[in-house]
């Protein structure tokens, strides 16, 4: 019936926008395709629709009817019809995998078909704004700068967070990117215990460190304990790295770690969706991107990164929430020549699929972030810190610009919404 009162509706009120603005396609109109497409082509040719008598001499069988509801609920109806019938062929060409009781198929299956559902709700788009009649998003605003936690997750890193906010709780998909032994892992780690010291629920996919190992860092980063007698066994630490567990423990935060020996193997995005939906996670940190293992089973290494970014993109948008992976820089830069996408390496896809981008180089004990790519926020900025790996020390190097501003810091963070740190007592 919708598909019906919908024709009529465009021929009624004689109003093409109905198709143009919400990419309206036949694949809408299953019982009426040859109906669309003359009124389509009406439009294509002349640049106005038919009007009536037109359109009833060329389909007399036609029913013409009065249509009184508005736009909206007729474009939200259209929409509602198209997802089921998508679903319902998705099902159809997908039971065998279902059937199948392989638990990654149907992980995969099931991913699909919510793929189907996401891009078929791309094609409407129910209502325009008038950006200066509707001004709703002053709450919303609002709103962000009295409830931080509620938007954004810190990154560990105060200075990155004066940038770009944190990471965006809905909407991230960040790369962090260097070569080996740079200090990629380090810089997820502390990311990651600066989260759980937010209180959120974090999770770890470590695809090459144990647990131990993972825990070691955690705790040289909140702690301060030495590194090197924490993973050989130094006996000069024992009373005060047992105080420290303690001290943890009666925090009750929440950090998980998955390796692939918990799950036999490398993990794909199903696995990983897993993790995420069981210990309800806040927040996903992978490492890395070139140890997860493709769901598809592709050998092409270019088409297998870039399968794992798409799926790992569709996860993001299904579970809403930040997931921060770690990849390897390619050999193409050198000395004095600036960072950008290109030196990521496997695939364009993954400098595509991500929000953020931040390239991490280190010389001795200067540690520096290079932010790339940033959606909301100016790209090319560089923060400095003064590191101690051993004991998990962070001191920021301010440029030069920074230190004639030192004086309005708190200014600045009073007008940034007065966020408070989780993390800033330890780090």
């Amino acid at each position: 019936m919708v598909q019906l009162q919908t024709l009529n509706k465009i021929l009624q009120d004689r109003d093409s926008s109905i198709i143009t603005l919400n990419n309206l396609s036949a694949d809408y109109f299953p019982e009426y395709t040859s109906e669309f497409y003359f009124i389509k082509e009406h439009l294509d040719k002349y640049g106005s629709l038919p009007d009536m008598a037109t359109f009833t001499s060329k389909f007399e069988d036609f029913d013409v009817i009065e249509v009184n509801e508005p736009t909206s609920y007729l474009l939200e109806q259209l929409y509602n019809d198209k997802v089921r019938r998508d679903l319902v062929n998705n099902y159809n060409q997908l039971r065998p995998l279902l059937m199948s009781g392989d638990k990654e198929a149907i992980e995969r299956a099931l991913m699909l078909v919510k793929e189907t559902a996401e891009k078929s709700s791309q094609a409407v788009s129910l209502n325009c704004v008038n950006l200066f009649e509707d001004t709703s998003r002053y709450d919303a605003y609002l709103e962000r700068t009295e409830n931080y936690d509620k938007y954004f997750i810190t990154t560990g890193f105060n200075e990155l967070d004066k940038i770009i906010g944190g990471w965006d709780v809905k909407e991230e998909l960040a790369t962090i990117v260097a070569r080996t032994g740079i200090g990629k892992s380090w810089f997820l780690i502390k990311s990651a215990t600066a989260a759980a010291l937010q209180g959120k629920r974090v999770g770890i996919y470590s695809g090459e460190m144990s647990v131990n190992k993972v825990g070691y860092r955690a705790d040289t980063l909140i702690g301060h304990l030495s590194n090197g007698a924490l993973v050989h066994g130094g006996a000069s630490v024992k009373n005060e790295y047992k105080k420290f567990l303690d001290d943890m423990k009666e925090k009750n935060l929440k950090l998980f770690v998955l390796t692939p020996k918990d799950i036999n193997g490398a993990a794909g995005v199903s696995a990983l969706r897993a993790f995420v939906e069981k210990y309800d996670l806040d927040v996903l940190y992978i490492d890395q991107h070139s140890l997860l293992d493709d769901d598809r089973k592709a050998k092409n290494p270019v088409e297998r990164a870039s399968n794992i970014s798409k799926d790992l993109k569709l996860l993001q948008t299904i579970k809403q929430i930040p997931i921060i992976t770690v990849s390897q820089q390619n050999r193409t830069n050198v000395e004095g020549k600036d960072f950008d996408t290109t030196q990521l390496a496997q695939s364009d896809r993954i400098a595509q699929d991500s929000t953020i981008i931040i390239f991490i180089e280190r010389k001795a004990d200067l540690f520096k972030l290079h932010l790339v790519k940033s959606r909301d926020t100016e790209n090319g900025k560089i923060i400095s810190y003064k590191v101690d790996l051993n004991t998990g020390s962070f001191i920021y190097i301010p440029e030069v610009d920074d230190t004639t501003n030192n004086n309005n810091e708190e200014e600045e963070m009073a007008n940034f919404g007065d966020i408070r740190y989780a993390a800033d007592e330890v780090f």
